[in-house]
């Protein structure tokens, strides 16, 4: 009897661990999949879309003609940067949406370094976020997902300048 009671009281602490698990009782997602549910929380517009894709407005850039780097900007000021007329890179820089709410990885209106991960980590609950700081005082976190990666920018106060995602190595 002894012995059953102490199966139930650890099936009863898995069962409350479970529960208190911030990745809950589903699978964990693979890095492919955590890279897809990231790029489509910047845009609609998927990885490897040919140019010029539908509702973007292009940059004024000379580098599109003479190199074949394309920047385009979706109604939410999303920036969609194309290479060799393929989707490869979306980033959304703070200047360009102040206050804005920011839907690329759950951000909202954070725009603190910590509430800024804190987002991100509950977007993104398998992943680790790394952040290394330099010698000015900027900070940058990231994650690999997959083939591809995020990285999330702050200045010297620890304000959100950029949020950026990239497809895979391009260049």
């Amino acid at each position: 009897m002894r012995t059953v009671n102490v199966l139930l009281i650890a099936l009863l602490m898995a069962a409350l661990w479970s529960a208190s698990n911030p990745v809950k009782a589903q699978a964990m997602r693979s890095g492919s999949e955590l890279l897809a549910a990231s790029e489509t929380s910047f845009s609609a517009i998927p990885f490897g879309a040919s140019e010029p894709a539908p509702g973007l407005t292009r940059t004024a850039r000379e580098s599109c003609e003479v190199w074949g780097e394309c920047s385009y900007y979706d109604a939410e000021r999303v920036e969609h940067y194309f290479w060799d007329g393929e989707l490869v890179v979306k980033s959304v820089h703070v200047a360009d949406v102040g206050v804005r709410h920011i839907d690329a990885l759950g951000i909202g209106t954070a725009r603190s370094l910590d509430e800024v991960v804190e987002r991100v980590r509950t977007f993104l609950p398998e992943t680790e976020i790394d952040c290394e700081g330099f010698a000015d005082g900027a900070v940058t976190c990231g994650a690999t997902l997959g083939e591809g990666w995020i990285s999330i920018s702050f200045d010297n106060t620890r304000r959100l300048t950029e949020v950026r995602i990239d497809a895979r190595h391009f260049t």
